[in-house]
């Protein structure tokens, strides 16, 4: 795909993103992670003409940078990169976020995710994991994760080859605290910030959980809910292991 200045700045653009399979990447750090991962680099488009080391490099001036880049902070450096794809089938634990709008849960949640090992994280209709909120918020861990974007009816068909074990964790589920966890690939599911998950998915749930909290607190934030699970989750399988 040969870009054109508009094609790079209709990046800002989720549509664009899915249709092209492309997004933007922001700022020196982040577009060195994209090079640690060996994700595919399109195009590098930056200010600094003795940069190295960056494939496809474009010398611009700060004017054009500054109008593709979508930060305030001024940049030296963005790049285009290709969305990766993922089979399905997951090895380890797994996380599914169902209908998460809140960019900075969703970044949070991919960061915690890769810190406990649930390496395969599934979003389903979520705020776009490619965008640059969601990429600073999981400080550039989006970048590199095992992320597939799927339906509701993807989940339902490829159960087996996702998790062993689903747990939906709703206010009102058994205490994290309190359960015996069960052997086998786990996937946790967090649900949208307002509604919670969705019945259909609270249907394939082997167990439900909460967390303990003091009384006077309605409820967590679903990034920190969700983090506080896979760590729990992740501490009884270390001492397992």
């Amino acid at each position: 795909m040969e870009l054109t200045k508009q094609d790079i700045k209709n990046l800002k653009d989720k549509k664009y993103r899915r249709e092209h399979g492309i997004f933007l990447v922001e700022g020196e750090k982040f577009c060195h992670d994209l090079l640690d991962a060996n994700v595919e680099i399109l195009a590098t488009i930056t200010t600094d003409r003795a940069l190295k080391g960056f494939p496809n490099t474009i010398v611009v001036n700060e004017k054009i940078l500054s109008s593709i880049a979508t930060t305030k902070t001024n940049q030296d450096i963005v790049c285009v990169a290709k969305i990766r794809e993922f089979d399905l089938t997951a090895k380890g634990n797994s996380l599914i976020l169902d209908r998460l709008q809140d960019p900075g849960n969703v970044g949070t949640l991919i960061r915690s995710a890769k810190a406990f090992g649930f390496d395969n994280i599934y979003l389903i209709d979520c705020a776009d994991s490619y965008s640059e909120k969601v990429v600073r918020s999981s400080a550039g861990t989006a970048l590199t994760a095992r992320l597939h974007q799927v339906s509701l009816d993807d989940v339902k068909r490829n159960k087996t080859k996702i998790a062993d074990v689903f747990m939906v964790a709703d206010m009102f589920g058994e205490s994290i605290s309190k359960i015996h966890l069960p052997k086998g690939r786990i996937a946790v599911i967090i649900g949208n910030e307002g509604q919670g998950v969705c019945n259909e998915l609270k249907s394939l749930a082997d167990l439900t959980i909460s967390i303990p909290m003091r009384a006077g607190v309605e409820s967590l934030n679903a990034g920190v809910a969700g983090s506080i699970i896979m760590q729990k989750i992740s501490e009884v399988n270390c001492v397992r292991t």
